[in-house]
């Protein structure tokens, strides 16, 4: 976090002096006073000007990133952690070890799920819900593999279902896949996505669309 310690006459013009030159408003850094203003001798001799040091607060993605690098440090996890996208809609934080990565992601990425659930609750915590944002986690580029594994399985199903003319069911997935491979199949020909299920075991069926619903 930057920071910066300035001196002005008052604890208020030190103050406006310092957030200025760091460029954010009050509430975005936090104040410490370091000494009070002294008007000395009859307002004249011995004067001496207040001091403070104010520093910008952390924004999400840095909390995130802080969060994720603590998390890992108490599971004695030794990894690289890097803020890849920074932006209105979200960030996405990377991690990035050389061990380790199978039990950070776990089967079918549920560890890697809810090291995300926790990291975005705590990074977004202390904000007002207007100022939440999503916060994504990746291991090892673990997601974009996932991703093209869904949508390779879905085109797999869809060539499945059109040749034998009858449904074919994915194994259970979460929100997010699922959501890959109902819009990796939006423009397949031939054939339409359904969820059917109840969470955990939610998944998809790939129709033929001139089978009948089964």
């Amino acid at each position: 976090m930057q920071s910066i310690e300035q001196t002005g006459r008052t604890v208020e013009e030190a103050v406006d002096a310092a957030l200025k030159a760091l460029g954010v408003s009050r509430d975005e850094a936090e104040v410490e006073v370091i000494a009070e203003e002294s008007r000395g001798l009859l307002g004249i001799l011995g004067h001496t000007e207040a001091k403070v040091r104010v520093t910008r607060k952390a924004g999400l993605a840095e909390r995130a990133a802080e969060i994720t690098r603590e998390i890992l440090r108490l599971m004695e996890v030794e990894a690289a952690v890097a803020i890849d996208v920074d932006g209105a809609e979200g960030v996405e934080i990377s991690v990035h070890a050389e061990s380790d990565l199978g039990l950070l992601i776990g089967k079918r990425g549920q560890c890697l799920a809810a090291l995300q659930l926790i990291v975005a609750m705590m990074a977004n915590r202390q904000l007002p819900p207007e100022s939440r944002r999503r916060v994504i986690l990746d291991i090892g580029g673990y997601r974009e593999r996932r991703e093209r594994a869904l949508k390779t399985m879905a085109h797999n199903a869809a060539s499945r279902a059109k040749r034998s003319g009858q449904p074919v069911s994915l194994e259970p997935l979460t929100a997010r896949e699922r959501r890959i491979v109902h819009l990796a199949l939006a423009e397949e020909q031939g054939v339409t996505t359904r969820s059917e299920g109840t969470d955990p075991r939610r998944y998809i069926v790939v129709v033929p669309k001139r089978a009948r619903r089964q």
